[in-house]
C-alpha cells in the first residue's frame, strides 16, 4: 500500500513537472516569434529608409519627399537613438541639398554609407542577443 502511494506521488510530481516544462516551452516559442517579427520589421524599416533616400536623391519630387518622411517616422520605431539621430540629420541634409542646386552627391553617398554601416551593426547585435 505504501509503495502504491509513493508511486502515485512520483507520477503526480512528474506530471506537474511536464506541465511546467510545456508552459515554459510555449512561453519561449511566443517570445521567439515576437523577437523574429520585431527583427524582421526593424530590418525592413532600415531598408525602406535607405531605399527612400536613394529615390529622393535621384528624383527630388514631392512623392519621394513624402515617402522619405514616412520611412523616417517608421525608422523611429525600431532604430537606436544614435541611428535615428543620424537618419534625421541625413534627412535635414537632403532637404537642404535638394533646395540648393543639387551637387555634391558624394557627401550624400558618404552619409548614407556610414548610416548603413551603423544599421548593419545594430541588426547584427540584435540578432546575436536574440532580443531588441
Amino acid at each position: 500500500m505504501e509503495s502504491l502511494q509513493i508511486s502515485e506521488i512520483i507520477a503526480s510530481a512528474i506530471s506537474f513537472l511536464a506541465v511546467c516544462v510545456s508552459l515554459y516551452a510555449v512561453r519561449q516559442a511566443r517570445k521567439t516569434a515576437l523577437t523574429g517579427t520585431y527583427f524582421s520589421e526593424m530590418a525592413s524599416a532600415y531598408s525602406d529608409y535607405l531605399r527612400c533616400v536613394s529615390e529622393f536623391v535621384f528624383r527630388h519630387g514631392t512623392a519621394e519627399s513624402d515617402a522619405l518622411v514616412v520611412a523616417l517616422y517608421r525608422l523611429q520605431l525600431f532604430a537606436s537613438p544614435e541611428i535615428f539621430s543620424d537618419a534625421m540629420e541625413l534627412y535635414r541634409f537632403l532637404l537642404h541639398w535638394a533646395k540648393s542646386n543639387p551637387s555634391g552627391a558624394l557627401a550624400v553617398d558618404d552619409a548614407t554609407y556610414n548610416l548603413g554601416l551603423k544599421m548593419r551593426e545594430h541588426l547584427q547585435k540584435v540578432r546575436k542577443r536574440g532580443r531588441p
